[in-house]
């Protein structure tokens, strides 16, 4: 069970990466500032150094400006 948790973590962290590359075009300080959380926090989350909180989701998913359920939808269908 653990293991399908994390899967489903990297699944989203990996489209969450994609959507962050179009909308910031790879500017971790404007994204960091955009989520309210520490640039540092960003990088390490992309990189798999990091795991990612609920909190931190929800934040990202805002200054992605995606809907979480959707976001849910697309790494289902993927």
């Amino acid at each position: 069970m653990q293991n399908h948790f994390e899967q489903i973590e990297i699944k989203l962290v990996n489209k969450l990466y994609k959507i962050f590359i179009e909308k910031y075009d790879g500017n971790k300080s404007k994204f960091a500032k955009a989520s309210k959380c520490s640039e540092t926090t960003v990088r390490r989350v992309f990189s798999s150094k990091q795991r990612m909180t609920l909190d931190l989701f929800l934040r990202f998913c805002y200054a992605l400006e995606i809907n979480v359920q959707q976001i849910f939808n697309d790494i289902e269908n993927e």
